[in-house]
């Protein structure tokens, strides 16, 4: 059984995160893809450990938050994070955010991250073996059906 997509970010919606309108406030929505990217980081082995251990990191790059229903006070939800591509220098990663108390994705979102090296402050190729983990944890997920809006962007829709 294979242990992707991955799964650990969970939360309930605190009356904070509302806003006068009734529902979660749009930063928030960033916020827990923000903290999801950072455990899936974290469960790739690219995190806090991987940067002493290495002297390097990861950057974000580019960033699209896609907002598809709300989420109002006391819901329930989890991220589930994907892996879709990894070449060299780069990570292609997705983050869905269900509401599980309601049965519905409520937002995405994709990031595009690149490989740092902190010594030089320079984008820079993953390590042979960091590399090769990272191309078999993409295999796994190649095995699945693409989330849905994977690449979508912003436009206009055309007018018939």
């Amino acid at each position: 059984m294979s242990v992707y997509p991955f799964s650990k970010f969970a939360s309930k919606i605190p009356a904070d995160w509302v806003d006068f309108n009734g529902h979660m406030n749009t930063k928030y929505y960033g916020l827990v893809i923000y903290d999801a990217h950072i455990a899936f980081t974290e469960h790739l082995d690219l995190g806090e450990r991987y940067r002493y251990a290495n002297n390097c990191s990861k950057a974000l790059v580019e960033s699209h938050c896609i907002f598809e229903r709300e989420l109002c006070e006391g819901d329930k939800i989890e991220v589930i994070s994907w892996l879709l591509s990894v070449d060299h220098k780069r990570l292609h990663t997705f983050h869905e955010i269900y509401c599980t108390n309601k049965g519905y994705r409520a937002a995405a979102g994709e990031h595009l991250d690149v490989h740092i090296d902190l010594t030089t402050r320079r984008v820079s190729p993953f390590p042979d073996d960091v590399f090769q983990r990272l191309q078999l944890i993409e295999q796994q997920y190649n095995k699945l059906p693409k989330p849905y809006k994977v690449g979508s962007r912003i436009k206009v829709p055309i007018k018939t």
